[in-house]
């Protein structure tokens, strides 16, 4: 979860629900296994939508088909022993290759095997599901339909009217009336993967309740996997055509198998456990925090970093497996409400208020304080991903200033960070052009509209050699500490090591950052800093990578090497929290 900031919709907790644990205690052993609540996914939606989805089982023998109700419990309509089939829209769909993917699409015209929107439909209708199919049966291309709920017996797919009529004749000429049909913008059918055999349709006309799909039960114990479009994912499906489009695919399964496919992706699983158990928790109750952010899609939360990455079973380990069930039903709480836990990959040093990044009021989520991170440095954080720089034209920073209503005059000449949060991170970015104008702009704006620096701790490389400017005004022996060259630390055994990576010093107000090594492009953080570029580019450095609110993961990893329990790296990324059951 590194994207957009949602705001939260609480959900609240009885107090006879929540088992408090204390900020060092060691928590009482969690609930292995499923907490017993159902999360729905979106994989496919909106532009994303699908107009064809290839599903086959990876552990299970076939399919069962129906609806999921208004508790999202599936309700089952009938099934079939194929193990590979596809959903398509009920339009005419061609299989090939389309986008990179093999499946059915209305653009694949010259594909040999078709899915038509035209069928033959038999006199009048049924019981179940089993009574349709068995007299389905007794014709070639026959297959059972569930139209607004009530069951038919339908024969072939046609792509062209005059091919239905033609067929219909044939079935009038041995006696068999059958009428010419179709389905409503909202129609599903559901097809042997890679034939037009059809095995199902099913048109909800516009309700809302889409096709229901569940994988075949397996005798083994093991649980029913589900592969498609190169994922692997426990739990069932529905297809839903929202307002006519094409096909919203959601994943509909248990939280905590949900959350077994989000630690791993956002994760390593090689990372240590209790930094796991950190993510994990954190996870789970970022998405219970989410409330209706995409109930226009009908689902709670995307596979997407817009919400958080979700991989299905594709990385889990043994490893991130452990720490989801560790911590299985645990949810981070502020006040007896499940709190937005945002997250991103490092801070660079400091993380930063939510006020600040998402320009809210910090009332409303008094957990996500900025505060500088001692931890983060001691990581392995690769320095492609830690240290970066971004180097811009005049022009381009005249068009940019400009696409904001700001009404440049002439060539940017300089740039200064003119405000500070109390981290030391930027609070406000002025740019100054040739005329001597000044615009001074929230560094929210500069990252999210503008710039999208990929960290909101940052400054100028004024020095040109990626070698950072000091970042706090601590002095050593009545001298400014510009930096870390020629520093060493002395241990308690009176070893002498020369000072790298990042490095921090206790002040009377608390800990400073005296800078990083001189390897990366650390920048001006921490401190008021301006450059007037060079050659008409200005270079903005940073350090870390993310919006900076919430836990580092790189800071949870430090953490969790130098023996802090998940607990621990919680309380210490989200101010105030308690974490409980649920």
């Amino acid at each position: 979860m590194k994207g957009k900031f949602v705001q939260i919709v609480a959900l609240c907790l009885s107090a006879a629900l929540l088992l408090a644990l204390g900020g060092g205690q060691g928590a009482a052993a969690a609930p292995y296994g499923d907490s017993g609540r159902i999360i729905r996914v979106g994989l496919h939606y909106g532009t994303g939508a699908m107009e064809g989805l290839n599903m086959e089982n990876s552990v299970g023998s076939g399919y069962r088909f129906g609806y999921y109700d208004s508790s999202n419990q599936f309700v089952e309509l009938g099934s079939t022993a194929q193990r590979a089939i596809s959903v398509v829209k009920t339009m005419n769909v061609y299989y090939g290759t389309y986008d990179n993917y093999t499946c059915y699409h209305s653009a694949l015209t010259s594909s040999s095997v078709a899915v038509g929107e035209y069928h033959l439909q038999l006199p009048g209708s049924y019981g179940t599901f089993a009574e349709a199919q068995a007299a389905a049966s007794l014709y070639g291309g026959g297959f059972p339909a569930c139209i607004g709920g009530v069951y038919y017996a339908r024969i072939g797919n046609y792509t062209t009217r005059d091919r239905a009529v033609a067929a219909q004749a044939e079935l009038s000429a041995q006696g068999v009336w059958a009428e010419l049909c179709g389905t409503s913008g909202y129609g599903v059918s559901v097809v042997v993967t890679g034939t037009n055999t059809m095995v199902f349709q099913y048109d909800d006309l516009g309700s809302g309740t889409g096709l229901g799909i569940e994988p075949g039960q397996v005798n083994t114990g093991e649980k029913c996997a589900t592969l498609s479009k190169g994922y692997v994912y426990y739990g069932g499906f529905r297809f839903e055509r929202i307002d006519g489009g094409d096909l919203t695919v959601v994943n509909i399964l248990g939280l905590e198998d949900y959350v077994k496919g989000v630690v791993p992706i956002e994760m390593s699983d090689s990372w240590p456990i209790e930094a796991l158990k950190a993510q994990a928790v954190a996870a789970r109750s970022y998405a219970l925090s989410l409330g209706s952010k995409h109930s226009r899609h009908h689902f709670d939360i995307c596979a997407e970093t817009d919400c958080q990455a979700y991989g299905g079973l594709n990385r889990a380990g043994a490893n991130s497996n452990a720490a989801v069930d560790q911590t299985a039903g645990l949810v981070v709480t502020y006040n007896g409400q499940i709190a937005h836990t945002c997250y991103y990959a490092s801070n660079g040093g400091a993380s930063e208020n939510s006020s600040v990044v998402y320009e809210t009021s910090q009332a409303n989520h008094p957990y996500l304080i900025g505060k500088i991170d001692p931890y983060e440095a001691g990581a392995p954080i690769p320095s492609s991903s830690y240290y970066w720089t971004r180097s811009f034209s005049s022009d381009t920073l005249v068009s940019k200033l400009r696409a904001l209503g700001y009404n440049v005059s002439g060539a940017i000449t300089s740039i200064a960070v003119t405000a500070l949060t109390e981290t030391g991170n930027p609070r406000t970015v002025t740019f100054t052009d040739s005329s001597g104008k000044s615009y001074s702009i929230s560094t929210k704006n500069v990252i999210q509209k503008m710039l999208y620096l990929p960290s909101y701790r940052y400054g100028f490389d004024t020095v040109g050699q990626g070698n950072p400017a000091p970042s706090s005004s601590v002095s050593i022996n009545g001298s400014p500490a510009g930096g870390l060259s020629g520093l060493y630390a002395i241990d308690g055994n009176g070893n002498v090591t020369a000072v790298d990576g990042g490095a921090y010093m206790i002040t009377d107000s608390g800990v400073a950052q005296v800078g990083q090594s001189s390897g990366g492009s650390g920048g001006s953080v921490g401190s008021l800093s301006s450059t007037t570029g060079s050659n008409g580019t200005f270079t903005f450095s940073g350090t870390g990578w993310g919006h900076n609110v919430g836990m580092s993961q790189w800071g949870a990893y430090a953490m969790a090497q130098q023996g802090y329990t998940y607990l621990d790296i919680l309380q210490f990324y989200y101010t105030g929290i308690t974490v409980g059951y649920m």
